[in-house]
């Protein structure tokens, strides 16, 4: 696959999510989905775990040579996050760190969710999130823009390298 990336810009979750919003979603699309990603990783060697889900049921794992029984781990807490805020697990973990906050404040253990990236809602127009894709293995910022690169070529859009920004809040008006 040669590289579709584009030139380095900002982009908010929010947009990055739109942009990546997908037509469909069941099995087949999981699978596919998953296929990207282990042909993107098994091409430059990258020690990952991937994991397509649905809210209710598994439709696709796959761990590569180099990763570990962890990445499991860090994959299921990472679809947690996911299915429990809506968001990705990147986006989240930015947001408790802009707040000052952690995931005990919210009644959250960390044996169950994570503030590390690498999980991705997957969204359907008009229905919203319909499930949640993960990888573990990399940098977790780098977990995260492999399913998004996935996300990309599975929509035949060009995949934008980019700097993810929160939203932060407008200063007050002086008056």
């Amino acid at each position: 696959m040669p590289s579709r990336a584009l030139s380095l810009k900002d982009e908010t979750f929010d947009q990055q999510a739109m942009r990546t919003m997908l037509p469909a979603f069941n099995a087949e699309v999981a699978r596919k989905l998953g296929e990207i990603v282990v042909n993107i990783a098994s091409r430059r060697s990258l020690p990952v775990a991937v994991s397509v889900v649905h809210p209710r049921s598994a439709l696709f794992y796959c761990a590569l040579e180099g990763s570990c029984a962890d990445n499991g781990q860090w994959i299921r807490r990472k679809e947690n996050t996911v299915f429990h805020f809506g968001r990705s697990s990147l986006e989240v973990g930015l947001m408790f760190a802009h707040e000052g906050w952690s995931l005990p404040s919210h009644g959250l253990s960390g044996q169950d969710y994570t503030l590390f990236g690498g999980g991705v809602p997957l969204r359907v127009a008009n229905v919203g999130v319909v499930g949640a894709m993960s990888v573990s293995g990399l940098d977790h910022v780098k977990d995260h823009e492999l399913v998004i690169e996935a996300l990309c070529w599975h929509l035949g859009i060009p995949h934008i390298d980019c700097v993810l920004s929160y939203p932060r809040p407008a200063p007050h008006a002086i008056e």
